[in-house]
Parts: C-alpha cells; sequence; structure tokens
C-alpha cells in the first residue's frame, strides 16, 4: 500500500499523539497525590522545637525582708511582739562587766564582735513577762552551740532562755531558732560591720543608719539605747511573726536621741 506525503504526515502525528498519551498516563501513577496543607503544618508543629520557657528574673529585694512565714516558729505564749536587742560589744568588751571569765569568748578569744544578739524578748505592749515555767529548764548541748554563735556567752545564753524565751510559748529549740531567724533578718549597715577606728556618733544617726539599711523597718520601730556617753544597743521591734513593726511607747523613749555616743572600734582582745 502506498501513502502520499500528506497522509504519511498524519499518520506520523497520530502515532506521536498516542506515544505521548501513553507516557504522561504511566508516569502519572508515580506521582503523589498533594497532601493537604493543614496536615502539613500539623506534622510541621510536631517535629518542630519549642521555643524555651520565659524566665523572669526575681527582683532583688532592697533590704533582708522578714523570714517566710512558714519557716517562723509559731509563738503560742501570752505577749505582743518581740523585742531584737543587738549589743555593741565593744562597749561590753570595755566595761566591768566584761571582764569576768564567762565573757573570754566574746572579749579575749581573737575574734573580733561588732553587733551580737543579747536576746529575742517577747514584749507587752506595757512592760514584759519574764521566768515563765516550762519542762526545759537546762540548754542543750546542741541549742547552747548553735546560740553562741551570736550570743558568745554561756551564761547570757542560759538566762536569755530563762528569763525570757520561757515566755514565748516555743519548745527551746523552736526559740532559738526563732531568734537566729530574727538577727537573720536586720542587716547591719556597712559601717558598722567591723569599724577599725572608733567612731564619734549620736544614737539617731544609728538609727537612721540602720533605718537606710532595713527599708522594711517603720521610723518608730527601732530604738538605739546609751550606757553613759557609749552605744550600748540597738533595738528592733517585731510582730509574732518576725516582721517589722512599731516599738510601743516605752521602748521607743529608750532611744537616746541627738546626744553624742562613742563606739569603740571591735577586737579580739580587751583587757581583763
Amino acid at each position: 500500500m502506498q501513502f502520499d506525503q500528506k497522509t504519511l504526515v498524519k499518520i506520523g502525528a497520530v502515532l506521536v499523539g498516542v506515544l505521548l498519551a501513553v507516557f504522561f498516563g504511566t508516569g502519572s501513577k508515580d506521582v503523589p497525590k498533594e497532601t493537604p496543607s493543614v496536615a502539613l503544618n500539623e506534622a510541621a508543629a510536631e517535629i518542630a522545637p519549642q521555643p524555651a520557657a520565659k524566665v523572669e528574673a526575681e527582683a532583688p529585694a532592697l533590704s533582708p525582708s522578714k523570714p517566710k512565714a512558714a519557716a517562723v516558729p509559731k509563738a503560742e505564749g501570752d505577749f505582743d511582739y518581740y523585742l531584737l536587742v543587738l549589743s555593741w560589744s565593744p562597749t561590753h568588751c570595755s566595761s566591768d562587766r566584761g571582764r569576768g571569765q564567762d565573757d573570754d569568748l566574746q572579749c579575749r578569744s581573737g575574734r573580733p564582735y561588732g553587733f551580737v544578739l543579747h536576746g529575742l524578748w517577747p514584749q507587752h505592749e506595757r512592760g514584759y513577762p519574764q521566768d515563765c515555767s516550762t519542762s526545759e529548764r537546762e540548754v542543750s548541748d546542741a541549742n547552747m552551740q548553735a546560740a553562741l554563735k551570736l550570743s558568745p556567752s554561756r551564761q547570757l545564753v542560759r538566762h536569755e532562755w530563762e528569763k525570757h524565751g520561757t515566755c514565748a510559748g516555743l519548745s527551746q529549740d523552736d526559740y532559738f531558732a526563732a531568734a537566729a531567724l530574727a538577727v537573720d533578718s536586720v542587716k547591719v549597715p556597712k559601717a558598722y560591720r567591723s569599724p577599725a577606728k572608733p567612731l564619734v556618733t549620736t544614737p539617731n544617726e544609728v538609727k537612721r543608719a540602720f533605718l537606710d539599711a532595713n527599708r522594711s523597718i517603720p521610723n518608730d520601730g527601732l530604738s538605739a539605747t546609751c550606757s553613759r556617753n557609749e552605744l550600748a544597743e540597738v533595738w528592733v521591734c517585731l510582730d509574732k511573726d518576725l516582721a517589722p513593726r512599731t516599738c510601743s511607747p516605752e521602748v521607743r523613749r529608750k532611744h537616746c536621741g541627738a546626744r553624742q555616743v562613742r563606739m569603740l572600734s571591735v577586737r579580739g582582745d580587751w583587757p581583763r
């Protein structure tokens, strides 16, 4: 059979069309169907690394605040508030009272003490309870060793427990724990931590320095007392949760005001 040129061209075009149809029809079997975009997004979310949680930095406190309430032993004694009494050790050690043998740890041990704990006193708005009934008369060895780090005199530690601690309505362990927490809640101003030279100041200036270093203490929550022309003690009023509070009028009257006083420098060896 013979075909003219036009016929041959038409046949060729048909064959090419058939071949192309067969080729693309077969290839389409290997092309995956389009995955829905929602499914892709969900899968990406499952494998994508999650951003780190934002951590907010805790704002630093302006000054030491009261201990957490849960850490403060609950006082059941019949009193209104605590009086935290901090003694200026050089005033005691330079006096006749500081020359006893029991004062050797505080005054002649080589360690230069500044402010030390005199005591934590349960206080009424007027007056205070003392020498309350207790079955724990003797201070245990463990409590004595812990207390001596704050009140370096065995005789003083025993006296403070018998006269004041027994009236807090706390066990002996809890009373000395509360005393340590109270001391820790009050920041001693830098100028009074370990002065190398004697200072001439006033109780008003000492009070102002403590208030500046402890912004939570109210203006009437602290008194500075005197022994003649020497600074004797700083008294800080705390509630039963060891939070600062206003002192009663009789405690505020103990403040020596604007009179000039000395604060002897700290030293580890005082003459007997």
